[in-house]
């Protein structure tokens, strides 16, 4: 059995080997192209697992399944950074501000664990044009410690720098938080998990 986790990208043969009961239009047009699909944060039940296709559009977005034998290949947000992937678009696609930042943010982050997910991670990754002028920088950080609020505002304000809205996601094994939120956080934030989202006062115990 194959591991993934949430954010993962992976890549199958064909369209048929998508589980879903029909596909809107627009799937069916564009995903022939790249033939990746996401992991999304659901439990994996007898090797069957939860995915999502992006299209162009922000609420282009269909939910479907994939059994892991039907895996090819499995690129991970991580290693879009290790590779330095953002240095293989072309120089029009650099010009896109959550892409241009690139460069600068591996020099902030490259004491972390981090990756690159949302539209452009997949256009890192498959070469397909997703990602916008107005694409937030949608990033997963996997940390060795928690940091505190303070710390947390000191490392935003860095990674927001650029022109570009930059998203951390704080992953804790199968669970994620948005590390904005926990910065403005006066009590509860929004732990998300295998099933439905909790409400938590410390996300770094979870």
């Amino acid at each position: 059995m194959v591991k993934v986790e949430p954010h993962d990208l992976l890549k199958i043969s064909s369209i048929n080997d998508l589980i879903t009961d029909g596909l809107p239009q627009w799937a069916e047009d564009i995903f022939p192209d790249s033939l990746t699909v996401v992991v999304r944060r659901s439990e994996i039940i007898n090797g069957k697992i939860p995915v999502g296709i992006r299209g162009i559009k922000r609420e282009q977005r269909f939910a479907a399944f994939v059994m892991d034998s039907d895996v090819k290949e499995i690129i991970t947000p991580y290693q879009l950074v290790s590779e330095k992937s953002w240095q293989n678009v072309s120089d029009e696609r650099k010009k896109l501000p959550a892409i241009k930042a690139l460069p600068a943010v591996a020099k902030i982050l490259q004491e972390y664990k981090w990756g690159i997910s949302g539209s452009v991670g997949f256009e890192l990754a498959t070469g397909t044009n997703s990602a916008k002028m107005t694409s937030d920088l949608d990033l997963v950080w996997k940390p060795d410690t928690s940091i505190s609020r303070e710390g947390t505002k000191n490392l935003l304000a860095k990674l927001n720098q650029f022109g570009v809205h930059a998203d951390l996601q704080v992953i804790q094994g199968n669970n994620g938080f948005s590390l904005e939120e926990y910065s403005q956080s006066k009590s509860t934030i929004m732990m998300k998990t295998l099933s439905d989202p909790i409400l938590v006062k410390d996300p770094w115990k979870r």
